[in-house]
Formats: C-alpha cells, sequence, structure tokens
C-alpha cells in the first residue's frame, strides 16, 4: 500500500453465518458466529463461540441470524423482554468490538468500514445508527458492498496480481459466491469494476465429512468454475471462506483454476478489504485514486444538459463510482421545452448511452421559458433513480402551485 500513516480502522465483514474484524494494521483477524446470548437473569450479553457455550449449558438465551432479523424489522423475546432486531445488532457489535480490542490490546477505532452483501437503505441506517448509539462519529462509520472490500483488498496488494481480470469464491455453508474484477487505467484514473453471482449450486458444508461427499463438492465447484469462467484467463484467483483453510477435498478444482491463473487462499479477504478502504478514507488524499463501480456505487454519470450564463455545461445528477446513496441534487430549472426535461446516462466507459425524457404535463401550462420548476434527485439503489418535481412559479406573473410528482426512473433496465 505504501508509505502512509497508521489510522485507527476497524474493517467488519457482516453475515448472518459469521462476522470477521480486522483492527488495521494487523493482519490478525478475529472471527465470531453472528449470534449473541443474553445471560439468564442479568443484563449481560456474550459473542460468538461463548454465546453457544452460554447456551448449551442452559445459561443463556440465544439469537442468531441477526442481519436477517434486522432486514425484516423483526422482534426477538429475550428473558422475557422484547427486542428489536437493530438493537440486538447494535449490542452485538458493542460486544465484539470489545473482545476485539481486549484480545488485541487495541484502542478504540476512529473510523469503522462494515462490509455486507445486499446493501438497502433501510439496513445502513440501521447500522449507521447503531453505531452511532455506540459513540462513533456518523462520517466516521461507512458502509460497503462485500464488491467494493473486495476491490481494495486486491488493489493492495502488488500489481502484477491484478493487472489483468481477478476472480474469487467465496464459499460458506448458506452459500457459494463467485465474484470477479477488472481494472483499466485511463491518463488520470483507475477505474474498477466488480460484479458477483451467487451460485445455485451451493451446498451444506456437512457433506465434507465424509469422502463422498467430499468428492460431489469438488465436482460441483469444478463445475460452477467451469461454467463463470469460460475460457478467460486471470491474472490471480482468490479463495475465501473459512472451509477452504483445509482444501485437499477440492484437488480438481483447484487444478482446474491453477490452469486459468495463480491462485490464493484468504479466509479474511472482506475484513481486509473493509480495513484498506478505512484506511483510504482516513488520508487526506487517497491512496488509490479509483473510480469503482460495483454493488453500493453508480455505474454511470447522469446528468442535464443546461444553458447557464450563456455557456452549454452539464449538471451532473450522479456520477460513475458515487455511492448511490449519498448523491442529493437539488436545482431550479427554466426548461426550454416546456414539456419534457431530458436526462441523459452514460456508462462508465462511455459506449452504452441512454436518453429518458421526463415528461412535464403534470404541472400548469405556460409560455415556454416562464416554467421555473424545483428539481430534487436522489438514488434509491444504483439502477433506480428518484425525481420530485414541483412547480416554483415565475415570479408575480406566475405564483407557484401545489402541483408536484415523484418519479422513479430506471437508468439501466
Amino acid at each position: 500500500m505504501g508509505e502512509t500513516m497508521n489510522p485507527k480502522v476497524l474493517g467488519i465483514a457482516l453475515s448472518d453465518i459469521s462476522t470477521g474484524l480486522i483492527f488495521y494494521p494487523d493482519d490478525e483477524a478475529l472471527t465470531f458466529p453472528t449470534v449473541i446470548s443474553k445471560k439468564k437473569n442479568e443484563d449481560a450479553w456474550v459473542v460468538g463461540e461463548e454465546a453457544y457455550a452460554l447456551a448449551l449449558d442452559g445459561k443463556g438465551i440465544i439469537t442468531d441470524k441477526l442481519l436477517k432479523l434486522t432486514r425484516k424489522n423483526g422482534i426477538a423475546t429475550i428473558d422475557g423482554t422484547r427486542y428489536k432486531g437493530r438493537d440486538i445488532l447494535k449490542l452485538f457489535f458493542k460486544e465484539i468490538i470489545q473482545v476485539g480490542m481486549e484480545k488485541l490490546y487495541k484502542e478504540k477505532p476512529e473510523e469503522v468500514v462494515i462490509s455486507l452483501a445486499g446493501l438497502d437503505q433501510n439496513i445502513m441506517m440501521d447500522i449507521r445508527e447503531a453505531f452511532v448509539g455506540l459513540g462513533y462519529q456518523p462520517n466516521h462509520i461507512h458502509i460497503i458492498s462485500k464488491e467494493e472490500s473486495f476491490i481494495y483488498f486486491v488493489l493492495s496488494l502488488k500489481k502484477d496480481i491484478w493487472n489483468n481480470r481477478v476472480g474469487m469464491f467465496d464459499l460458506s455453508d448458506v452459500s457459494l459466491t463467485y465474484y470477479e474484477m477488472l481494472a483499466n487505467r485511463n491518463a488520470r484514473k483507475l477505474f474498477v469494476s466488480a460484479e458477483s453471482e451467487n451460485m445455485d449450486e451451493a451446498f451444506n458444508l456437512q457433506i465434507l465429512s465424509n469422502p463422498s461427499g467430499a468428492k460431489l463438492a469438488d465436482k460441483i465447484l469444478t463445475s460452477v468454475a467451469e461454467k463463470v469462467m469460460d475460457k478467460k484467463q486471470f491474472s490471480a484467483i482468490f479463495l475465501t471462506g473459512q472451509v477452504f483453510s483445509e482444501h485437499d477435498w477440492a484437488e480438481n478444482f483447484i487444478s482446474f483454476l491453477c490452469s486459468r491463473g495463480r491462485v490464493y487462499l484468504d479466509t479474511n479477504i472482506f475484513a481486509k478489504g473493509a480495513a484498506f478502504k478505512g484506511v483510504d478514507l482516513a488520508n487526506e488524499n487517497s491512496i488509490y485514486n479509483i473510480v469503482a463501480t460495483c454493488e453500493g456505487r453508480l455505474k454511470s454519470d447522469i446528468y442535464i444538459d443546461v444553458v447557464s450564463g450563456g455557456k452549454e455545461a452539464k449538471i451532473y445528477l450522479g456520477k460513475a463510482g458515487d455511492f448511490w446513496n449519498e448523491p442529493t441534487t437539488e436545482l431550479l430549472l427554466v426548461p426550454d421545452n416546456s414539456e419534457i426535461i431530458d436526462i441523459n446516462v452514460v456508462s462508465v466507459d462511455g459506449k452504452d448511452k441512454k436518453n429518458i425524457p421526463i415528461l412535464l404535463d403534470f404541472l400548469p401550462k405556460r409560455p415556454i421559458k416562464t416554467r421555473r420548476i424545483f428539481l430534487k434527485s436522489s438514488f434509491l439503489n444504483n439502477k433506480i433513480m428518484n425525481l420530485e418535481i414541483a412547480d416554483a412559479g415565475f415570479g408575480d406573473m406566475y405564483p407557484a402551485t401545489d402541483a408536484k410528482r415523484n418519479i422513479e426512473v430506471s437508468i439501466w433496465d
């Protein structure tokens, strides 16, 4: 990564199965099953393997699938008290960070980056509020996708590892996910894209406990690799997930991967990538200087052509690489065409372009260039933009009315 300061950064990889922690600059990761137990008749909580042990002894009440519980706004009744899912998740964060600080002799982190799959506004708000409630500053809490943490992990390595396509297989007891990353440099910036695909061929890891099951698992993974990798060549292929720490059972799978590129194993890629992202954010100037397009990031430039001060210009509603939950633009516009505003969409490589006409027929009829509108744009995800359009009137000649509309716009089909 080169020379940089050593900020106090915590990278967290969160899922319903396990949660990994990295306190930068350490390479040592702590991994916890994503479960929590409340000690019976006490206001005390334990997490991970200790939570399982407490429940097995009959001294604790265990709660699992914390992410799922939070996503569905669920309630858990524990020791006679009802807890919201997001409150239990907050307790879990508190306990794992405390355990991590004690085991690794660390101080409270200043920058926290949480990596998870399936970003949406509600889960991001719940996680952010949990950390604010634990005393962290809102502008030092960052939530990114697993695809983005994969990008930052790979870019932290030597360039010859990512000078071509990079693949990764993430295997757990509930899922098999394939990731692929590609970097392209222009004169000023490094453009990096990452995508992932959840494979239907996921299997229960218990089948690895006997030779015939292990042989079947090897066959499944080899078949999946042949399908998703096709004839492409890779500068590197990564395996992640605790199950790969012992990989003798996957002989044919790994042999196939080696025919496509160098193969590496790291069971804590997402937590490490989250930590590297945090270091980048903590620096005054970006270490990587990239435009990342992945889950959580816009993959296109979205803009309106305008004339301002007699000169043609573009007003961007969002740019490729922007986090979709952040760009909010408010404008006062006087459309040349009183019935339409044209939204332009251009892919990050400039090859795909799209024009989206937004009809203004719900606004009062007025002569051309006397219809002034208020426009506010925001993004629901990296494919859907929300436009709030309202009549702003035109001085004393045409007072503003209550006419307004919210319009969801599909950026790409």
